[in-house]
């Protein structure tokens, strides 16, 4: 029947006309052929040599056909490998459930949930110490740091001074004088005690009357307030502060 086909075909060249080298253009460019009518001629008469073989020997086509899937497959990867491969490689390196045994991920969840519990927990519990040690006032009873050791030395110097008599003896004047060099000695911040002796060495303690050693540890004091960069006071009222009160009788 192909046969007759193309023999009809051949012989129906003449009525084709122009259309014919239109119609075999394609396959006489692949072939290397001129698109003329001596050229649709020897295309037509190769294509009868080719059916001819095919109908004398089918098995050509099948190896033909064999030989072209294979070529094809050598060309284009399975689909597994390029479309799903590096998608299942993707599922197993996050160890999703659907990839593993349930209690493989069940295990894996509760390691994660238990990690997470544990990170929250522990900022919860530094959270809360930060605003109790924030909130929470020091006890009285706590050892005494260098600022209220300074505050309660203070004082006892100045009520010390404040009752100190108006016209001492000698024994009390020397008193006086031995319980401040001692007390330079044996203070326990040390570089307050080095620079206390500096400055009874400058300023030698004044034990003449109350109100000349009440007037010289104001004046002492004031020296450390403008070391520290703390205000001065005024040392006229120091026996107001320190023995006699206020005058507009707030501590009474």
């Amino acid at each position: 029947m192909l046969f007759m086909i193309f023999t009809t075909a051949e012989r129906s060249f003449n009525i084709l006309g122009q259309s014919a080298t239109t119609l075999f253009r394609r396959h006489s460019y692949q072939n290397k052929v001129a698109p003329t009518r001596e050229g649709a001629r020897l295309i037509v008469r190769r294509l009868q040599k080719t059916v001819l073989r095919v109908l004398r020997d089918p098995q050509i086509n099948f190896a033909m056909s064999k030989t072209a899937y294979q070529q094809n497959q050598e060309k284009e990867p399975p689909v597994e490998e390029t479309q799903f491969a590096q998608h299942r490689k993707n599922k197993q390196e996050n160890n999703c459930r659907t990839c593993n045994d349930f209690k493989s991920w069940s295990k894996q969840q509760r390691l994660i949930s238990n990690t997470q519990a544990s990170k929250e927990k522990h900022m919860a519990v530094a959270e809360k110490l930060t605003v109790n040690a924030n909130n929470v006032a020091p006890r009285d009873d706590c050892p005494l740091d260098k600022v209220r050791l300074g505050i309660s030395t203070w004082g006892l110097l100045h009520t010390m001074a404040a009752f100190y008599s108006d016209n001492p003896t000698d024994n009390e004047k020397r008193d006086m004088k031995t319980f401040f060099e001692v007390l330079s000695r044996l203070y326990p911040c040390e570089y307050c005690a080095k620079d206390f002796r500096s400055d009874l060495d400058v300023n030698p303690i004044n034990v003449n009357s109350q109100k000349e050693l009440a007037m010289w540890l104001c004046k002492f004091h004031n020296r450390v307030n403008d070391k520290l960069g703390k205000p001065l006071f005024d040392c006229s009222k120091v026996n107001e502060r320190w023995r006699d009160g206020w005058l507009d009788g707030s501590c009474d």
